[in-house]
């Protein structure tokens, strides 16, 4: 079916968007919309009182009125833009704290969705593509839902302005002329007042219908351009990961990889160059078709008004306050109109918001709680699983059967490629079979609340990370903790001496990105700081999935044979493709190409003289040589 775009939404579609873009901005900020338009108010006394007290001024002047009573008039309205200043000062003030609120909040709320989505979808381009686009219609262009906050308060402002300035200008409208006759007889009445009302009204609405608001549609398109949504993320991701990560400078200087980065990053900008200099030629052809309205505009309301006056319907003062009071009417309409225009050009966009915010959890989160058992009785089956990635033909698991109980130690062994991981995400549950079950206990491990579940594993991924947090808050995961435990973890996970260099300990702050007090780790010790988290979790499963890999054979074979020690009663998990490292384990899986091959002891697979036997044989003689006293 072919996919509704935005201009295929209907009018009750996008009132339907713009009432929960309102509710979404009060869900931020309650009362956010009515500060917005009460900060409105000192701005519109001001101006209305200046055209008064100037209307006042003038014709005092030319009736040659006393001084005083000039002077007190300017007084009075002096009065009045004081008093506004200082309502000015007051809202602007609540305002600017109210706005920090509002945009935390909102941030926030995409922040949250991108932390909590499901991660088979994190890692799809769409849905990173959707995020994008969330960040950009939340916030930062004229079809955001920022942008409807103001859309609405300039709506306001016009119904405001365009009422004031009706009743300011009625008594202008309404006086009487020397001359009553014919067609400046007409002129000079109400009737011919409202005729010029009824003439240049339709024009403003026909400027804000298809001048203005095609040209906010031209922008519109722009910022919701796929190819230019890709663009905006490539630059973002060289800024962030390239450019900023002081990390990453050591490859880029001894690869000499800038003009590499420059390049990548300028054909982003050129994107962004063609895409807007032809939106900006668009623009420019609409602005010379909205300076012709305003221009005739303006012929019919100064010809109006010099007609008025030759005729001596209106004073000198009111002359000046019936131009400028008419300007602001017609800027209150013109408000209306282009605002009420540019909100409905924006509820498709911020509609993008929405189906971000909203896009489902597909993976059934369960609801039965894992048992608490005091014996640590778990036992996890893989029956006939299979798996495949979204988006793949290709199997990467291929009917997978694999049993074992909490306190074994597993090695699941293979090259790299053959499936190891995948098997550990499904665990986990990261990623759900393409079919086939997993159980705890018996029961499918779907029916178990997600959170529970995950409760039962630590696991330490090759790639895993640690953020410019505390050591204390990387391996708690958290920003409260027990001091004395995380000292233990980390020293049990062999950071002992490291931490003993540290002069703030476990508080030392990680990295320099936030603290220049920092502290620099390498990549094994960044690995075991790691394990000291997955030892802090306290939970009954662990998996290491290879995350010594970057480390040479003896120092993971020398954490390996430790971490056992560390782990107890406790299931564990050791992947790896160095067979060696995995010979004190109850129990050897070996894959290859998705599926088990072997099952057994160190020794049972190597009298089997299978595939098993033939890869420690490739590995033997490097491993005699680097660990001599190891029996191989």
């Amino acid at each position: 079916m072919k996919k509704k775009n935005a201009d295929d939404m209907t009018f009750k579609e996008k009132i339907i968007i713009l009432k929960r873009c309102v509710k979404f901005i009060n869900s931020a900020d309650r009362g956010r919309i009515l500060r917005d338009i009460l900060s409105l108010l000192p701005d519109i006394i001001s101006t209305f009182s200046g055209i008064f007290l100037a209307s006042l001024v003038i014709d005092g002047v030319v009736n040659a009125k006393p001084a005083e009573e000039l002077i007190f008039s300017a007084v009075i309205i002096c009065g009045i833009n004081l008093i506004v200043s200082l309502m000015r000062n007051i809202i602007n003030a609540k305002y600017n704290r109210h706005n920090f609120l509002y945009n935390e909040n909102t941030k926030r709320k995409i922040t949250e969705k991108i932390l909590n989505i499901d991660y088979v979808k994190a890692e799809d381009t769409e849905t990173l593509n959707s995020a994008q686009a969330a960040r950009n219609y939340l916030d930062g262009n004229n079809v955001s839902i920022s942008a409807v906050i103001g859309d609405i308060k300039w709506m306001f402002e016009g119904v405001i302005t365009v009422i004031t300035g009706i009743i300011l200008i009625a008594p202008a409208v309404f006086s009487k002329s020397e001359s009553t006759d014919g067609f400046m007889g007409f002129i000079c009445s109400p009737w011919g007042a409202l005729a010029v009302f009824l003439i240049i009204i339709p024009i403003i609405l026909f400027r804000s219908k298809f001048i203005d608001s095609e040209a906010s549609k031209i922008v519109g398109k722009v910022f919701g351009d796929k190819e230019l949504l890709q663009a905006d993320r490539t630059q973002g991701y060289f800024r962030n990961y390239a450019l900023s990560n002081y990390r990453s400078g050591k490859d880029v200087r001894i690869y000499d990889e800038s003009s590499l980065v420059l390049g990548k990053y300028n054909e982003s900008s050129k994107i962004y160059h063609r895409k807007w200099t032809k939106c900006c030629w668009k623009i420019i052809l609409k602005n010379g078709e909205n300076i012709l309205t305003t221009f005739l505009i303006n012929i019919l309301l100064y010809g109006f008004t010099v007609a008025r006056a030759v005729s001596g319907a209106m004073t000198v003062g009111e002359i000046v306050g019936f131009v400028m009071y008419f300007n602001q009417i017609n800027q209150g309409i013109t408000n209306i109109s282009d605002h009420f225009s540019q909100m409905l050009i924006a509820a498709p966009f911020c509609k993008k918001v929405f189906d971000f915010l909203e896009i489902p959890d597909e993976k059934y989160k369960g609801t039965l709680p894992t048992e608490k058992r005091d014996d640590n009785e778990y036992e996890f089956e893989f029956s006939h699983v299979y798996f495949k990635y979204p988006g793949t033909e290709n199997y990467v698991l291929k009917d997978i059967n694999l049993k074992w109980k909490i306190g074994e130690k597993m090695a699941l062994v293979g090259r790299n490629g053959c499936g190891k991981s995948t098997l550990v995400k499904l665990l986990c549950r990261l990623y759900d079979p393409t079919s086939g079950t997993i159980t705890l206990n018996g029961i499918d491990i779907k029916k178990y609340k997600y959170e529970d579940y995950m409760a039962l594993f630590s696991v330490v991924f090759q790639d895993s990370k640690i953020f410019s947090f505390s050591m204390a808050e990387n391996v708690a995961a958290d920003t409260e903790y027990d001091s004395e435990q995380i000292t233990d973890c980390v020293i049990r996970a062999g950071l002992g001496e490291r931490l003993k260099t540290m002069e703030n300990g476990i508080e030392t702050i990680m990295y320099k990105d936030f603290d220049e007090n920092g502290v620099e780790i390498s990549g094994g010790e960044m690995q075991k700081l790691c394990l000291a988290r997955a030892v802090y979790k306290g939970a009954p499963f662990i998996v290491l999935d290879e995350p010594t890999a970057a480390l040479d054979p003896v120092s993971e074979y020398d954490i390996y044979t430790k971490f056992n020690g560390i782990v107890g009663t406790r299931t564990a998990i050791y992947i790896s493709h160095r067979l060696s490292s995995c010979r004190f384990c109850d129990e050897i899986t070996v894959m290859n190409n998705g599926e088990i091959v072997e099952r057994g002891s160190h020794e049972t697979l190597l009298a089997k003289d299978g595939y098993y036997t033939n890869l420690w044989n490739a590995q033997a003689e490097y491993y005699k040589k680097i660990i001599p006293d190891m029996k191989m």
